[in-house]
C-alpha cells in the first residue's frame, strides 16, 4: 500500500472518529435539554396543581381573607398558564380552560376535571422522564393522585362546613374519600384529622366546624406533602 493511501485511510478514520464524536455530543446534548424541558414543566405542573387546588378549596369561602385569598391564588395561576408549552412538548392545552373557571371560582367539578387532566399530563411526563434514564422520577404520578384525594377532601369539607348539616350527597362522597384514605394510609397525624372530620362535620348532627376552619385544618398536612414529592425529585 502506497504512503499516500495510508494518509488517506488514517485521515478516513480520523474523520468518521469525529464525526461519531460529533453526532454522540449533539444527541447528549439533545437528550439533556429535552429531559431539563421536562423536568422544568413537572415543576410547573406541581406549581399548577398546588393553586389550583387552593383555589377549588377557597371557591366555597365568601369571607373578606379568603376571597382575597383566592383571588391571589387566581392571579398566581393566570403567570403560570402564560406560554404554556401545549403542542410543543406534546401535551394538551390545558390553558384554554382556566378562563371560565376563573369567572367561577366556587365550581367545584370543573376545577377536578381540570387537576384530573393535569394528574394525567404529570403522569405522561413521569413516563417519559423515566425512559430518559431519571428513575427517581417513578411514583410521582401515584404521588400527586394521593395529593388530590387529600386537596378534593378539603374542598369538600369546606363547601361542607357552610351547612348546619353535612347534606347528604357531600356527605357520601367525604366518606369514600375517609375510608379509603383510612385502608391506605398509616399516618397518625393524618388519621386524626379524619377523626376530627367524621365526628364534628361528615357525621355530627350539627356541623361544628367553619368553611374556614377545615381549609385550615387540612392545608399545613397537604403543603407538607407536596414538599416531599420535590423533594424527592431533586
Amino acid at each position: 500500500m502506497s504512503d499516500a493511501a495510508l494518509i488517506f485511510l488514517t485521515l478516513l478514520v480520523v474523520l468518521l472518529t469525529l464525526s461519531y464524536w460529533l453526532t454522540h455530543r449533539a444527541e447528549n446534548r439533545q437528550l439533556k435539554a429535552s429531559k431539563q424541558a421536562d423536568t422544568e414543566i413537572v415543576q410547573r405542573c406541581l406549581d399548577l396543581l398546588q393553586a389550583l387546588q387552593k383555589h377549588r378549596g377557597l371557591g366555597a369561602q365568601q369571607d373578606a381573607a379568603s376571597v382575597t385569598q383566592r383571588n391571589a391564588q387566581a392571579q398566581q395561576l393566570d403567570q403560570l398558564w402564560l406560554n404554556w408549552p401545549g403542542a410543543s412538548m406534546q401535551l394538551p392545552p390545558l390553558q384554554q380552560h382556566w378562563p371560565q373557571l376563573r369567572r367561577k371560582p366556587a365550581d367545584f367539578d370543573a376545577h377536578c376535571r381540570l387537576i384530573e387532566t393535569l394528574l394525567t399530563v404529570i403522569e405522561q411526563l413521569e413516563d417519559r422522564l423515566y425512559r430518559q434514564h431519571h428513575p427517581r422520577i417513578r411514583g410521582l404520578g401515584e404521588a400527586c393522585r394521593s395529593l388530590e384525594d387529600l386537596a378534593r377532601l378539603r374542598g369538600l369539607a369546606v363547601r361542607a362546613a357552610n351547612y348546619e348539616r353535612c347534606p347528604p350527597g357531600l356527605q357520601m362522597q367525604l366518606r369514600f374519600l375517609c375510608n379509603r384514605m383510612l385502608d391506605q394510609e398509616q399516618d397518625s397525624h393524618l388519621l386524626a384529622l379524619i377523626e376530627r372530620l367524621q365526628s364534628d362535620l361528615i357525621e355530627s348532627a350539627q356541623i361544628r366546624l367553619a368553611p374556614g376552619e377545615c381549609f385550615a385544618l387540612l392545608t399545613p398536612l397537604i403543603e407538607q406533602r407536596l414538599q416531599g414529592i420535590r423533594l424527592s425529585l431533586d
